[in-house]
């Protein structure tokens, strides 16, 4: 028996291996040899061409750190790591290494490995690589951080390669990216592969979907001459070959400048070629041998069902894998239908919510069954259809764009509204319909113009009684009546329903009926308004009315009977309420919210300042930022964010805006919104026309203020629905809870309502916290996930050019509410952790309504996603504050106390003192 083999064998009789062969691991052993040694040992047993070799356990590594007995001290000091403090992580990472390599490594393990190097051939060379647990996950990738070592000759060169491996775990950047990431520093170990070594003409990487498009149907290929360490180290200008994974088409061909090629030393270790010109500039892989790599490439991505990074060679004609791991950085993709083969366009859900966060399955659940669009004739038994033209993929939603842009009317219409809200999307949108694999789809799966107009004729039919004959005056007391009558009747409904499965089922049909009755009943109030704006500023400027654009872009500003500006200035009355008092201001900066609203009692000015918090939280207790998601608490259950904004528009030690500003500032634009309409009208009284013109204007410009201010009606119905909805949900995981199916209440958030429902009526309530815990570590990792904006059902994500109209430096964005402004930068990422001080500039990943209580406080606006007609864009111009958005990664590339300029008119941010972008 060989050595290898009876190491293994003596410690299945109750020992942990020191060494496991290859053929001997699988994926259940990652355990024991890590992600590396775990894939090789996979694919090896699966039949795939890998070098022999063996991997050093983590029992082996647990055995060489038990001889340090400092090395607990520094442990801790790892732990108290926050992940941002790089000079600490250093100073710790550095004591670490010199400890660790001083150690001696055990006998036991020394002959362990000795004596599985010697089985497999001591006069072969070998790669000696690091193997830790945390490390080429589905879901985050630790790959490089730890060492390498090539072409190890010799006992003495082994045991050292493999001592130096160990420490590797300890690098500056692998102590840190733990320390950021949430991983253990204890709970991560480290297995060493030992893999003979491959002599390579050529080498590269294969990625089985292309990493920079996204596409899965697209293999791209980089390849060099040599050891692949030149390829991966970026000392080369690699080939790049691009094939169609399911035709073998050679799709693109760019043959890079390979300026060297790292080969092996007879005795040892590694040096570097200088190539010849006409080698250096020649194909490294022809056609014939392209194929052959890809077929193995999409033969792997099967074994392991989802898209694969894979590093190979060829030596002497011979094809070898030598590394694979899943592609962590594409996006999830919806789920097709089973047999739909054709090509999907999906557009984010969340980009128009501006709200991008991943959200748990009842809430995806919730907008499915919300949205009116795309849904079968009926359920299944008692249960609402699900609209299918709403996705999911990664725990957020995406709405399914085929059948309308299949239809050559539809495209134009789908494509001139959203390139109205984002000016960019109308590019992105072509670039998908006009591939040629949606274009062979479209003559099936497009919506019908009947089926379009059954659902569109009702709507416009309201919408042009309300341009031509309706009172402007009435739209909003038909808005805000249909909306009381709505909840009142939801309200009823539930109430009627008994606690538990009868009431959710109840609340499943309410979401179901909401969304389709308040298309008709609000929508057509709302559109009037936009549709006269536009028709005015058509007229005007054709000649047909008169009026400057200025007096037309200030008809946006300070609208009346917008419930989410009403919401933000009673926080402005708020922070009036304490402002006198400091005593009270101190108390709500120094304490927790909740804390502080149960001591104000007792402070001065505290009484009537809850008098006016429990007002504000009766009309608007039920939003909070991400309020689109259920799951998500609203003011009343967490005022942080609330509490966050009043402090910030006291400012520090009283030097915010003085009392009633924010009132004052919302009703000078309305009276300049009213000027600028007068103005219009005026300029319109001119010729034999002038009359009708005027009185044409008139009509106009009543409408679009009217109609615009009631933009956010909607979304405030569906929010006070949702939190209806949302007692029945918490009062259902109450129920689970008692019964021992769930561990916590809000753990209700992770289950479908059927489940919930099953578990409910089941005479013996299910176990569902394994399941619970399973779907919480899904949207841990989707969390981390930053969604597309659009995308295809391949998996393509369109890129855009990039603009050429800026300065040195500058960031771009969208232009969303004209005006310059240089201030101070406050990057807020949690509006109840942050706080934003009056006349600073916010720096946002996204704005709903639940932020915008900051919109009183702040000089100017900068988001990372949204577009001109999406929630911050609007609330920007109509507060008169310049806006940005859409402004990528604009957090991470902007810092708190920058000062910056915000130019809202031309779309750019400039970053001005404090440090580049």
């Amino acid at each position: 028996m060989s050595a290898v083999k009876s190491l293994h064998l003596s410690a299945s009789a109750g020992t942990e291996p020191l060494i496991l062969p290859f053929e001997r691991i699988s994926a259940a052993d990652l355990p024991r040899v890590g992600g590396k040694g775990a894939n090789l040992g996979e694919m090896a047993r699966a039949g795939f061409p890998v070098p022999p070799g063996f991997c050093v356990t983590t029992a082996a590594f647990d055995a060489f750190l038990a001889g340090s007995e400092e090395l607990q001290s520094l442990y801790a000091e790892m732990d108290a790591l926050d992940g941002k403090d790089v000079e600490a992580a250093r100073r710790v990472a550095e004591s670490t290494r010199a400890l660790l390599g001083r150690a001696p490594i055990p006998p036991a393990v020394a002959d362990a490995v000795l004596a599985a190097w010697r089985d497999l051939g001591t006069e072969a060379t070998w790669a000696v690589r690091s193997s830790a647990t945390a490390e080429d996950l589905p879901d985050a990738s630790f790959a490089g951080q730890q060492d390498t070592y090539l072409n190890i000759r010799g006992a003495e060169a082994l045991l050292d390669a493999v001592r130096r491996c160990w420490v590797s775990l300890f690098t500056d950047r692998a102590v840190l990216y733990r320390a950021r990431s949430g991983f253990g520093h204890r709970g991560v170990k480290l297995s060493v592969v030992v893999q003979r070594m491959v002599l390579p003409e050529v080498s590269g990487i294969l990625f089985t979907a292309d990493p920079i498009t996204g596409r899965r149907g697209t293999v791209s290929i980089d390849a060099g001459f040599g050891l692949g360490e030149a390829l991966v180290s970026g000392l080369i200008n690699a080939d790049l070959y691009k094939v169609d994974k399911a035709t073998g088409e050679i799709l693109e061909v760019q043959v890079g400048d390979k300026a060297l090629a790292i080969r092996p030393r007879p005795e040892g270790g590694t040096w570097e070629e200088r190539l010849p010109e006409a080698t250096r500039r020649a194909r490294a892989m022809d056609d014939a041998a392209l194929r052959e790599l890809v077929a193995m490439g999409v033969r792997i991505e099967t074994h392991y069902g989802k898209p694969q990074d894979i590093e190979w060679c060829i030596e002497a004609g011979r094809l070898y894998v030598v590394q694979a791991r899943p592609i962590t950085s594409l996006y999830p993709l919806p789920e097709l239908a089973p047999g739909d083969e054709g090509l999907h366009v999906y557009l984010s859900f969340g980009h128009f919510q501006m709200m991008t966060d991943a959200m748990p399955p009842l809430s995806l659940q919730v907008w499915r069954l919300m949205f009116p669009l795309g849904r079968a004739s009926s359920g299944t038994g008692d249960a609402p259809a699900e609209s299918r033209t709403m996705a999911i993929a990664g725990s957020r939603l995406f709405l399914d764009l085929t059948p309308a842009l299949r239809h050559p009317l539809l495209r134009r219409v789908v494509r001139g509204v959203l390139g109205h809200i984002y000016e960019d999307l109308s590019r992105g949108l072509e670039t998908l319909a006009g591939r040629p694999a949606f274009q062979r789809g479209a003559s099936g799966g497009r919506v019908s113009m009947r089926s379009a107009g059954r659902f569109a004729f009702p709507i416009i039919r309201r919408l042009l009684a309300r341009l031509f004959a309706s009172d402007p005056s009435q739209l909003r007391p038909w808005v805000e009546d249909f909306s009381e009558s709505q909840l009142t009747q939801i309200r009823a409904r539930l109430a009627a329903a008994t606690p538990g499965a009868a009431r959710l089922r109840e609340a499943r049909r309410v979401l179901s009926e909401i969304l389709a009755r308040a298309f008709l009943g609000l929508i057509p109030n709302i559109m009037v308004g936009l549709l006269a704006n536009n028709l005015l500023k058509k007229l005007s400027r054709r000649g047909l009315l008169g009026g400057t654009e200025d007096d037309l872009s200030a008809l946006d500003r300070g609208l009346p009977g917008n419930v989410t500006t009403e919401m933000d200035l009673a926080v402005g009355d708020l922070t009036d309420r304490v402002r006198p008092h400091p005593a009270l201001a101190a108390l709500l900066r120094s304490r927790p919210a909740t804390e502080a609203l149960a001591a104000a009692h007792d402070v001065e000015g505290g009484p009537a300042f809850l008098e006016a918090w429990r007002a504000f939280i009766e009309r608007y207790g039920m939003r909070g930022p991400g309020e689109i998601d259920v799951s998500r608490p609203r003011y009343k259950n967490e005022p942080a964010s609330l509490i966050a904004a009043i402090v910030g528009g006291i400012g520090p030690a009283g030097a915010g805006r003085s009392a009633g500003e924010h009132r004052a500032h919302h009703a000078a634009l309305a009276a300049k919104a009213e000027a600028a309409g007068e103005r219009l009208i005026a300029a319109s009284r001119r010729g034999l026309t002038g009359g009708m013109r005027a009185r044409l204007a008139r009509r106009l410009v009543r409408l679009a203020r009217a109609g615009m201010g009631l933009r956010e009606h909607p979304k405030f119905l569906l929010v006070r629905v949702l939190d209806l909805v949302r007692d029945s949900v918490l009062e259902a995981g109450a129920l689970l809870v008692q019964r021992g199916a769930l561990g916590k209440v809000d753990d209700v958030y992770l289950f479908r309502f059927e489940e919930l429902i099953a578990a409910l009526e089941s005479s013996q309530a299910p176990d569902l916290r394994p399941l619970a815990e399973e779907r919480r570590a899904t949207l841990r990792r989707d969390a981390k996930r930053s969604p597309p904006f659009v995308m295809a059902s391949d998996g393509e994500i369109p890129s855009l050019a990039a603009r050429e109209d800026l300065p040195p430096g500058a960031l771009s964005g969208t232009a969303a509410s004209a005006g310059v402004v240089e201030g101070l930068a406050r990057v807020v990422l949690d509006p109840a952790q942050e706080v934003l001080h009056a006349g600073e500039i916010l720096v946002a990943p996204h704005t709903d309504p639940g932020w915008t209580p900051l919109f009183v406080h702040a000089s100017g606006l900068v988001t990372e996603v949204g577009g001109l007609m999406t929630h911050g864009s609007v609330v920007a111009r109509e507060y008169g504050i310049p806006a940005v958005v859409s402004v990528s990664s604009a957090t991470q590339r902007i810092r708190t106390g920058q000062r910056i300029r915000v130019d809202g008119t031309r779309g750019f941010v400039e970053i001005l003192e404090g440090g580049g972008a």
